[in-house]
C-alpha cells in the first residue's frame, strides 16, 4: 500500500491543520496508509478536550484526530514541539505518539509523497 506523510504546523484555530486533517481522511478513502506529524503549533490540534464556540464546532481538530486513529491513521507529536509548548503527552488525544526528529525522518525516507500544512 502507498504511504503519504501529512505535517501539521498550524494550531487548532488554522483552516490548514483543518484542511489537512481532511485531507488525510480522503487519502484514508483511497486506500493510502496514513502518517501525521504534529509540529510546531500543531501540537495544539491534538490536545484533549477543545471546546470550541458552537459555530465553530467543527474545528475541534481533537475529534478529527480521534476519528483519524480510529480509521488506523498514525498520529505522531513531535516531542521537542510538545515540550516548547508547555505539554505532555498526557495531554493530547489517546492514541497520538509523541516521536522524536528520527522518527520523523525514518518515515518520510520509506514514504513516497509528503504534504505539509
Amino acid at each position: 500500500m502507498e504511504k503519504i506523510v501529512i505535517v501539521l504546523n498550524e494550531g487548532p484555530t488554522n483552516m490548514k491543520s483543518w484542511n489537512g486533517l481532511r485531507v488525510a481522511a480522503g487519502f484514508v478513502g483511497v486506500d493510502m496508509e496514513v502518517e501525521i506529524f504534529l509540529f510546531d503549533a500543531g501540537v495544539y490540534t491534538a490536545i484533549k478536550g477543545q471546546k470550541p464556540p458552537e459555530e465553530l464546532k467543527g474545528l475541534n481538530l481533537a475529534e478529527k484526530i480521534t476519528e483519524l486513529l480510529e480509521l488506523d491513521v498514525k498520529v505522531n507529536a513531535c516531542g521537542t514541539c510538545v515540550k516548547a509548548g508547555g505539554l505532555q503527552a498526557e495531554d493530547l488525544v489517546n492514541g497520538v505518539v509523541v516521536c522524536t526528529l528520527t522518527d520523523f525522518c525514518k518515515t518520510v525516507k520509506a514514504s513516497k509523497n509528503v504534504l505539509v500544512f
